[in-house]
């Protein structure tokens, strides 16, 4: 035995010199009308329950992320059904919903605590660099389909909104360790909460350092040459954490106050191609982050609530630097009005780019290496909404709103919605709508530029503008994507243990730009079944089943359709069972089918299978040791790849943890 697993078996049977005690599990106490009762805010701006939500949305709530031991950040979004999470190396994600996996999915928005985490550079996020402890996260809501109408831009293909828990939650200690292979090498976490006079605060530190993955075939990867298939890559990575969160009592005078700070640090290696052979490409990131919330009830059942964040975000590898700071200011108020709901509100957001080509000075130079022009941009955008909910009688509500937008992409361009939701008394809820969204463009989209490209060579790099050897290629004035969607949703409790929710929709998509060769997806459409089952009060079955297909078509080449990258069919079976109350039995299964890529040699990745596993045993009061296995059925699978890196595909991992928290 590796003297590395020693320290995590040593504790977790150490704690059986305590007494074990029965430890009744908060989910699967619940009955399922207490589940479907779960409280999601992001599909309305207020909160509700999920079973009166229309729209495509789902909970995960903080005991299943417990049960689960899921330790990073993506891997926890694989239980959302219709959502495609592709892991691209050790420490990279592809995420998706309804549209096409990529590097930066740029149609879908994240939110931390109502803090937007966009990356507008590239546009989409940078799953490495919003990974949190998943014990401090008190849910995760999502909703798939268009939020553009509440939340803005990007918001286009789905929300993800991570809640993290109150301080007063978490007071006390906890400790957790873990060691593994395949995923996770090693990782710690400490958390500390107290009071302070009225207020509470908390404390989380977590460290982690990621193994890497395995090389695949040369059918399954964008570098063509021979390789020792199997054998590690070269993406290991290392990361830190440290969130402090301050929370005032909800009933303080004046209004409750939440408080923020965070920082979180990552080095991490993958290899790009250069002349079709690898090279390691060091990429880092050091974000520092400080957000506040104030919350007030007013008089005849209103709300006010002002949310400001300050982000600065350093990163960068071998070809590109970049400094990005983002203010942002948020302002909503709500009420009633008779039989009617209403939220409005303001909002700015501005955002500085300082980016950087570390290739463009050096020896030798590089000839068209990517760049933006000029080296510091920034945009300011302003927002205005307002949305009401009408109660028109008979289980009949009206829901109609639309936000308003201003920035260096979009000239004051309005995103609305009208739904109707229909709820006839007999624990059914059916609900459709149709939004139009909108995807505001990229700083690298407007700015986008080569350098040290000469003469004689602009013609074919497709110049906007040259000037002694910068080829602008960008376009200052390009134009937002825009999408239209209609959906319609059913959500019913079919028994007191059964529960089916039913979406199916249809997305016509217009990239308003003009050049040859730009992509324009035309129309997807699909069907999202999501089903919930308590067969008795230690188990839990969780099922989904997801079809979604669609085109790409290409401005000014008629002839060239490119498939969709996404799995056609996909579906995922969730499984929690307690056989006593100190074991926990975790185990999900998920099965996409074949999908394209982006590269025209490798055509279709085969469809896979996915298992994962997870034994917990709490041998006395505070403690609690795991064995999780990931893949289990797979000792090497590819998930997703790009051309111009190389990708690794994910073994099989296990990880032993120890969490210890005094009762």
């Amino acid at each position: 035995m590796s003297p590395r697993w020693v320290l995590p078996i040593a504790l977790g049977f150490a704690a059986t010199a305590a007494q074990a005690q029965p430890s009744a599990d908060e989910l699967l106490d619940l009955e399922l009308t207490q589940l479907l009762e779960l409280p999601v805010s992001v599909a309305s701006r207020s909160e509700q329950r999920s079973a009166d939500a229309a729209a495509a949305v789902f909970v995960i709530d903080q005991a299943t992320l417990r049960r689960s031991g899921i330790q990073r950040l993506p891997d926890a979004l694989r239980l959302v059904p219709g959502l495609h999470v592709g892991k691209w190396d050790g420490n990279k994600w592809a995420i998706a919903s309804r549209n096409a996996m990529s590097r930066f999915t740029s149609t879908m928005l994240l939110l931390v605590d109502g803090r937007p985490a966009y990356t507008p550079l590239f546009g989409g996020v940078r799953w490495e660099t919003f990974d949190l402890p998943i014990d401090e996260i008190e849910r995760i809501e999502v909703v798939r389909g268009p939020g553009g109408p509440l939340w803005g831009a990007n918001a286009v293909d789905g929300i993800i909104s991570i809640v993290t828990r109150r301080s007063d939650a978490t007071l006390g200690q906890r400790i957790a360790v873990g060691l593994g292979e395949g995923d996770i090498e090693r990782f710690a976490e400490a958390r500390t909460g107290h009071r302070l006079g009225d207020w509470t605060w908390r404390l989380g530190l977590r460290w982690m350092d990621s193994a890497p993955g395995l090389l695949p075939p040369v059918g399954q990867s964008a570098w063509t040459a021979p390789r020792a298939v199997g054998e590690e890559g070269r993406d290991e990575g290392r990361f830190r954490t440290a969130m402090l969160r301050f929370d005032s009592p909800e009933d303080r005078p004046g209004g409750a106050l939440t408080a923020w700070l965070g920082h979180r640090e990552g080095r991490f290696v993958d290899q790009r191609l250069v002349g079709g052979l690898p090279r390691d490409n060091l990429n880092w990131f050091d974000l520092d982050y400080a957000a506040g919330e104030w919350r007030r009830g007013l008089a005849d059942d209103q709300a006010l609530a002002l949310r400001a964040s300050l982000q600065r975000l350093d990163l960068g590898d071998a070809t590109l630097d970049d400094t990005q700071r983002v203010f942002d200011l948020d302002l909503q108020h709500s009420g009633t009005f008779g039989r009617h709901a209403w939220t409005w509100g303001l909002g700015y957001n501005h955002y500085r780019s300082d980016t950087r080509t570390p290739l463009r000075s050096a020896t030798p130079p590089c000839t068209g290496c990517f760049g933006a022009e000029p080296q510091i941009g920034t945009d300011a955008k302003r927002s205005v909404f307002a949305q009401t909910q009408s109660d028109l009688g008979r289980g009949w509500t009206l829901i109609a709103g639309a936000k308003v937008e201003d920035s260096r992409s979009m000239d004051w361009d309005t995103q609305p919605t009208v739904r109707l939701r229909w709820q006839p008394g007999f624990g059914g809820t059916f609900w459709g709508g149709w939004t139009r969204a909108l995807r505001s463009s990229t700083r690298l989209e407007r700015d986008g530029a080569l350098f040290n490209v000469p003469a004689n060579l602009a013609p074919a790099f497709g110049c906007r503008r040259y000037e002694a050897g910068t080829c602008v290629i960008g376009n200052p004035s390009q134009a937002p994507w825009q999408v239209e969607v209609a959906e319609l949703g059913w959500r019913q409790q079919l028994s007191p243990a059964l529960s089916l929710d039913a979406t199916a929709f249809e997305s016509r998509y217009t990239n308003l730009a003009t050049t040859p060769g730009s992509r324009v997806r035309d129309r997807v459409h699909g069907v999202e079944l999501v089903t919930q089952w308590l067969p008795s009060e230690r188990w839990s079955v969780d099922g989904s089943l997801t079809w979604h297909r669609g085109r790409d078509r290409f401005i000014g080449q008629p002839g060239r359709i490119d498939a969709f990258f996404l799995p056609e069919l996909s579906g995922q079976v969730h499984l929690q069972w307690s056989p006593a109350d100190t074991i926990d039995v975790d185990l999900r299964w998920w099965r996409d089918a074949d999908r394209a890529t982006n590269s025209a040699r490798i055509g279709v990745l085969p469809g896979e299978d996915r298992i994962d596993l997870r034994l917990a045993w709490r041998p006395s009061p505070g403690w609690e040791t795991a064995l999780s296995i990931g893949n289990a059925n797979d000792p090497r699978a590819v998930e997703y790849l790009e051309s111009l890196r190389v990708n690794t595909a994910v073994p099989r991992s296990i990880t032993w943890s120890v969490a210890w928290s005094p009762p």
